[in-house]
């Protein structure tokens, strides 16, 4: 048995595993980017972080520094785009959602910033020499705000749970083919094969241990009377306005590392529904929300004059790119959609829309997750419109009487679509101007995320300007493997070999030889052209200084148990 114990990180824990000695230091190896990925990363932001990002934001994982004394009780706003449908982590994901369940409920571990897995309410765990089993011991001083006990029983129930749901984010757990008791505080999940995205399923907030006793009592309701172990319970649900919580008076199993062991400083976090962009960075600098997340260029730079705004880069391992429908004629022919990846410019795209902020992309995975690697810059269909052209013409297409390339009788008029979110606006309007150049005709629809969602799930576009925060290298087979055909795969892409690849990948527990894995997949995805990669976003989290005291953790949460409100 391998046994892996870690220390629990001050600057990076929200209510993690509990007081007494720390963990011992792991010895073997757990998820990591490749130093392939660092040094590319370095090296492909250099030019931009230098003359843009590190001039806007404050990347840190550091709290801010607070008075000696804590300033007790005040409230945290944060504006959210969208209100949750539920606040059941086992409901099916959903908008606004994933923000506020982490408040509210912990998770048996969870991911650091270096992509290593950490204690939560597990306090250590153990993975059998062939993979097929892990056991955890769980913390013993943990109660449900319904002060019923946190058990090896509720984590039982909580997985059986997740796993009946049949989610989409519980899709991880696919090999799982048992949880049970061992004794009152340890758990051991059994799995047909090794599963290599079991423990970043774990890290999701969709995996939170919930009360049995308040799932019983409320039914279908669970999701508006959530019930957790976290710092903060539901207060009040304002429907259609804002959802309140409130301090939980009983917590107290923070490690010795955490400066509040306790109960969190501040009385309440109201998040506030704010659809729109520009409202919200209205609010924020008129002092009536405290914390906005931001990604549009325009605001960045408005909010970098504000004296009374700090700004925070997140790490959200995202990419922005446009993705083709291969069920739909023309886009079936490799030769199209290799013509349209090499029209599109994104230098253009990175300077024109994005006022040179972010990293121009060129593989399908992120820099951040592993299995990213610098060499696929070699595979890339980079910006060559002459190359484009020829492309079209090798496959029947000719410029009809206006321009636009024609293949019997039919034009090239396509639907691109995208949910409304700065900056996408912009960049669909370069991608429609650089594809007119080589005579291809776009229309653009831009709805709100819901609509967005779902005409992208039901394939009703040709081209689809688009983004994943993952936070895992699971993200191709997520987007990419056949079997996701119809959910999460709106492509229609498939291709054998890399379902194989994907595969193999999903059990392989050593991460060096995974990462190799998707490194080949990528080798035969990205000549197939299912999508073009774009860009590596700047997204920062813009929050005013009236409120010390906060940490960020991965996939860009912000974190308040040792928060204060220094300011009315």
């Amino acid at each position: 048995m391998r046994t892996l114990r870690y220390l629990a990180l001050l600057a990076l824990v929200l209510i993690m595993a509990g007081c007494g000695a720390a963990p011992q230091a792991a010895t073997t190896p757990v998820v990591q980017p490749t130093t392939a990925a660092t040094e590319v990363a370095a090296a492909t932001s250099a030019a931009t972080s230098e003359a843009t990002v590190e001039a806007t934001v404050e990347a840190t994982t550091e709290p801010t520094e607070v008075a000696t004394e804590p300033v007790m009780g005040g409230t945290v706003t944060r504006a959210i785009t969208a209100e949750p449908t539920s606040l059941d982590p086992h409901a099916a994901p959903g908008s606004g959602q994933n923000i506020i369940l982490p408040y509210i409920f912990e998770t048996l571990i969870f991911r650091d910033m270096d992509n290593t897995y950490k204690p939560y309410l597990a306090k250590s765990w153990e993975i059998s020499e062939d993979g097929l089993s892990v056991t955890f011991v769980l913390r013993d001083d943990v109660i449900f705000h319904d002060r019923t006990p946190l058990n090896a029983e509720a984590v039982v129930f909580t997985f059986n749970r997740f796993k009946d749901a049949k989610t989409s984010a519980g899709e991880g757990l696919a090999m799982m083919t048992g949880v049970e008791a061992v004794d009152e505080y340890t758990v051991r999940f059994t799995f047909s094969a090794p599963s290599a995205v079991f423990f970043s399923t774990l890290v999701t907030p969709y995996a939170s241990i919930v009360s049995p006793t308040a799932v019983a009592a409320a039914g279908d309701a669970f999701g508006q009377q959530p019930v957790g172990t976290g710092p903060f319970k539901l207060a009040e649900w304002q429907q259609g306005t804002a959802v309140v919580l409130e301090r939980n008076s009983d917590y107290a199993w923070a490690p010795e590392t955490i400066s509040n062991a306790g109960a969190p400083y501040i009385d309440n976090v109201v998040f506030k529904v704010i659809p729109d962009a520009a409202t919200q960075l209205a609010a924020l600098q008129a002092g009536e929300v405290d914390l906005i997340f931001v990604n549009s260029p325009n605001h960045i730079s408005k909010l970098k004059e504000d004296s009374s705004v700090q700004m925070i880069e997140t790490q959200m391992n995202s990419m922005i790119y446009l993705g083709f429908n291969l069920a739909k004629t023309p886009l079936d022919d490799v030769k199209v959609r290799q013509a349209l990846s090499h029209a599109i410019n994104k230098d253009e795209i990175q300077m024109a829309a994005l006022n040179g902020m972010g990293e121009v992309a060129f593989a399908p995975m992120a820099p951040t997750l592993p299995g990213f690697d610098p060499s696929l810059k070699d595979l890339e269909l980079g910006y060559d419109p002459a190359k484009a052209t020829e492309l079209l013409t090798e496959a029947g297409f000719a410029p009809g009487p206006d321009g636009t390339m024609t293949k019997d009788d039919q034009p090239l008029n396509f639907v691109l679509l995208t949910f409304a979110r700065a900056p996408n606006e912009d960049v669909a309007t370069l991608i429609q101007n650089q594809l007119k150049a080589i005579g291809v005709n776009v229309e653009i629809q831009q709805f709100d995320t819901a609509t967005a969602a779902k005409a992208a799930t039901e394939g009703q576009f040709h081209l689809i300007l688009w983004r994943y925060d993952r936070n895992d290298a699971d993200v191709l087979n997520v987007n990419l493997h056949s079997d996701r055909i119809g959910s999460s795969n709106r492509f229609g892409y498939s291709n054998p070999a890399v379902d194989a690849l994907l595969d193999q990948a999903a059990q392989e527990l050593d991460e060096v030889k995974r990462a190799a894995l998707y490194v080949e997949a990528q080798k035969l995805i990205m000549p197939d052209a299912p999508w073009q990669p774009l860009y590596i976003p700047v997204d920062v989290l813009a929050i005013s200084k009236r409120v010390e005291g906060f940490h960020l953790a991965s996939m860009g949460r912000i974190l308040l148990q040792d928060a204060q409100v220094v300011a009315p």
